[in-house]
């Protein structure tokens, strides 16, 4: 049923015996060598009396059980780091890995402690579709000899020699096993994406859980780049490769954008990356492979992006407020009675504007907040007064256009109404009101209603503010209706709902 990958055409060695009158396990039993079975978890799924013989230890006490469990040592001890370091490498690697010699106390929990030496041989073991299933260990208890090193009679010193080298040769494959650890530590942690790719197809035969990330979870070991990440041959990816791989010369991208397929059939996502391909050369000179190491820089390239996006809108917005800004100098100092006059006119309605431009910056994608944008324009205004102003409607989005001209049309009713309106008098009121109708064109509305103010009539000619609230939407391309109630002034502004998002 299982086969080991020591011996290739093993089981070529039993073709001359009738297997099927034999039983395996008669046969592991039989054996006068030590044998335990592990499953890759390291659970002890088997052994032969010789191993129990061994330890010193029944079937019941260690079946079932973690290796590590049924003999228990010190995590920073030299045997268990041997023994560990070794069953990880065979379960890495798939090959047979020895050690020739080992210190391991194999005595029961309770009993005094007894350092013995052991040698012990690690074999894959892999069943017929060839996946991984077990460890085979055969383990032999050699604390005699190791006793013998440690006596000066001359009879010894050949085995003593023997012992010695053997220990220098497993001191020196400890510290190679520890450094090929820490190295494949570092490779997996690495926080870019680190891949090595063998031949001229420019197969993966190494890539960090970093790479993996980026290609949405795939594995990559074993595959080709067209195979594993088809998507990008069609980018071009891979004629570079071919490029590097024939010319020996390294490339190196800077915020290149790739398109990589997403797992569960979701749509493609764009990411830029910063890399390298650099060419690995062998002892006479010729290209072998493909080291590749890079960053995901999307999100630096997609804040760089919207930094110049926003700066752009910026001087666009700077531009249009310059216009509006000349726009009323001109309007106020036609109109105005007098400098200082106009001077707090003007001086009210940049204010006003500078209200809504904060809100802007502090949007998000240019846009900010309605409520906050009335509250704002009308911040200029005593406690007393917005204390008499009830603000309520929708919670909208409003763009820099719309914006700025709302801000100027409520900072002139303001004003108008603190000068002549419901604000003039200690007991007048305001109640503004915005919303989108549920109607078939999805109008917006904005509503100013005065209460409590004295009484006012339409005006005799048409003033500056008239016509400024008139321009402003018109900008809008909007209706303003304006009425002077007995009550006190009413204005109402609608536009098509597009209109605020510009």
């Amino acid at each position: 049923m299982f086969a080991t990958r020591a011996y290739p055409g093993a089981t070529k060695l039993f073709r001359n015996v009738d297997v099927s009158s034999l039983e395996l396990e008669d046969l592991f039993n039989a054996s006068p060598n030590a044998y335990v079975l592990l499953d890759t978890g390291l659970n002890i799924v088997g052994c032969n009396p010789a191993y129990l013989t061994a330890v010193g230890r029944t079937l019941a006490e260690i079946l079932g059980r973690n290796i590590f469990d049924a003999f228990p040592a010190p995590v920073d001890g030299t045997g268990y780091r041997l023994l560990r370091l070794s069953l990880d490498k065979v379960l890495e690697t798939r090959q047979t890995d020895y050690l020739a010699v080992i210190p391991y106390d194999t005595s029961k929990p309770g009993q005094p402690p007894a350092l013995r030496y052991w040698s012990a041989t690690h074999t894959p073991v892999f069943d017929r579709q060839g996946a991984l299933r077990y460890v085979l260990q055969h383990t032999v208890d050699i604390t005699e000899l190791q006793l013998l090193r440690q006596q000066s009679g001359e009879e010894n010193i050949d085995v003593a020699g023997v012992l010695h080298r053997a220990h220098e040769v497993q001191a020196s494959n400890l510290a190679m096993l520890s450094e090929k650890k820490l190295l494949r530590d570092m490779f997996q942690q690495a926080p870019g994406f680190v891949g090595v790719l063998a031949g001229p197809e420019h197969r993966f035969i190494l890539a960090n859980e970093a790479y993996m990330r980026l290609a949405g979870g795939r594995d990559l070991v074993g595959l080709t780049v067209a195979e594993a990440l088809p998507e990008v041959v069609q980018q071009g990816f891979v004629e570079v490769l071919d490029e590097v791989y024939r010319s020996g010369e390294p490339y190196r991208g800077s915020d290149e954008a790739v398109l990589l397929t997403q797992p569960g059939g979701q749509e493609p996502e764009r990411h830029y990356l910063d890399f390298i391909y650099q060419p690995i050369f062998s002892d006479d000179g010729t290209v072998t492979g493909i080291f590749v190491q890079g960053h995901d820089v999307t999100a630096k390239v997609e804040a760089e992006r919207l930094h110049v996006l926003r700066q752009r809108e910026l001087g666009h917005r700077l531009k249009n407020q310059l216009s509006v800004v000349q726009a009323i100098v001109a309007q106020t100092l036609r109109t105005a009675p007098s400098l200082s006059v106009a001077r707090e006119v003007i001086a009210g309605r940049v204010q006003a504007l500078a209200t809504a431009h904060d809100l802007l910056i502090q949007g998000v994608k240019d846009k900010g907040p309605m409520r906050e944008l009335v509250a704002g324009v009308l911040d200029f205004l005593d406690e007393d007064r917005k204390s008499r102003i009830q603000i309520h409607g929708e919670e909208l989005e409003i763009g820099s256009r719309p914006a700025l001209s709302l801000a100027l049309l409520l900072h002139e009713l303001a004003t108008n109404a603190v000068k002549h309106g419901s604000l003039s008098s200690e007991q007048g009121a305001v109640s503004i009101a915005w919303g989108v109708r549920d109607t078939p064109d999805q109008a917006f509305y904005l509503t100013w209603q005065e209460t409590g103010g004295p009484e006012t009539g339409p005006p005799s000619q048409t003033g500056a503010g008239t016509k400024l609230i008139d321009a402003l939407v018109q900008s809008l391309g909007g209706d303003a209706s304006i009425e002077y109630l007995p009550s006190g002034l009413s204005c109402t502004l609608t536009c098509e709902e597009s209109a605020l998002s510009q």
